[in-house]
Parts: C-alpha cells; sequence; structure tokens
C-alpha cells in the first residue's frame, strides 16, 4: 500500500511506501505542528492511502520538501 499527503481529495506529493514515511517527509518540510505533544499536520492536510505512482520519483522531485545540503 502506497500513501501520499492530500488536501481535501487533491494529491499533493509523491507517494511513499509507508505512512510514517510520509509523515517525516511532511515534518522535514515544516508542514506538522505540534499540538499537546501530538505532532499534527497543518492547514487540514491528511495522509492517505492511494495507489502507487506510475514512475518511481526521488526526494529531487518533491516540491514542498526543503533542499538538503
Amino acid at each position: 500500500m502506497a500513501y501520499a499527503l492530500f488536501k481535501d481529495d487533491q494529491k499533493l506529493s509523491r507517494t511513499f511506501p509507508t505512512k510514517e514515511e510520509t509523515l517525516k517527509k511532511a515534518e522535514e518540510a515544516g508542514l506538522v505542528d505540534t499540538i499537546n505533544d501530538k505532532p499534527v499536520l497543518e492547514d487540514n492536510l491528511t495522509v492517505k492511502p492511494c495507489a502507487p505512482d506510475a514512475e518511481g520519483k526521488g526526494d529531487e522531485d518533491l516540491d514542498w520538501a526543503p533542499d538538503k545540503p
């Protein structure tokens, strides 16, 4: 099962193999707040299961992830 970041029903990210990896990438991009000591996605974002991307993509394809040195 693949997972991606969604806002409403619009897919915003490439797919990841696990929900945890999707959340990790969202956190690296600054899209996660901590409320009551729990991580919460910003702006009504959610992680949902979805079909895997047709073509394999890497982190360089993420327009919402920060550049890494």
